[in-house]
């Protein structure tokens, strides 16, 4: 058997297992549903008793299951398989990358690129892929600053500034660029 590559799991797999059916097959599972190693894209629900899906594996024929580690939450290094985004202080680093984790040894994380490099890192910034929560937060909070920065208006608080963008941006006024 070979080593399982996680970084191929569903989102929502929270196992690996295998099922002897005509051969073996690897399938990654949860408590609904599986997918075979190789088709992630086409999820079954497990089958048996006389509905639709009486023919689909059920959850007893899952053997030698294999739980996925915990997520990484961003404390520490990452495990190796893990999908992150990486930024470093050479130029081409110097916004976030997202990166799958294959290596981890002593404190030096080594990682493939979406591009085909590979790279290594011990002091660089690491972090969990950000949830799209998080990166329309971000967008807005770089909006907001920047129609802060174009106002140009002296009057008044920060603080009402800063409310009144917000409230402009929340509205869905946005700056417009000139043809």
């Amino acid at each position: 058997m070979s080593k399982i590559d996680w970084s191929k799991a569903p989102e929502w797999a929270d196992g690996h297992g295998l099922v002897a059916h005509h051969g073996i097959t690897e399938v990654w599972i949860n408590m609904d549903q599986y997918a075979v190693v190789g088709a992630e894209d086409r999820a079954y629900p497990y089958g048996g008793g006389t509905g639709d899906h009486r023919h689909n594996f059920t959850r007893g024929q899952v053997q030698y299951i294999t739980p996925r580690a915990d997520r990484w939450n961003g404390e520490g290094l990452p495990p190796e398989g893990t999908v992150c985004e990486i930024k470093g202080c050479m130029s081409h680093y110097l916004q976030w990358n997202k990166v799958t984790v294959f290596a981890v040894r002593d404190k030096t994380v080594f990682f493939d690129m979406e591009d085909g490099r590979w790279g290594k890192t011990e002091s660089h910034e690491i972090r969990p892929l950000r949830t799209p929560e998080q990166i329309a937060a971000e967008v807005r909070e770089n909006v907001i600053e920047l129609m802060l920065s174009d106002t140009h208006i002296l009057a008044g608080t920060m603080g009402d500034r800063r409310l009144m963008a917000e409230q402009l941006f929340d509205a869905g006024y946005r700056k417009q660029v000139a043809p």
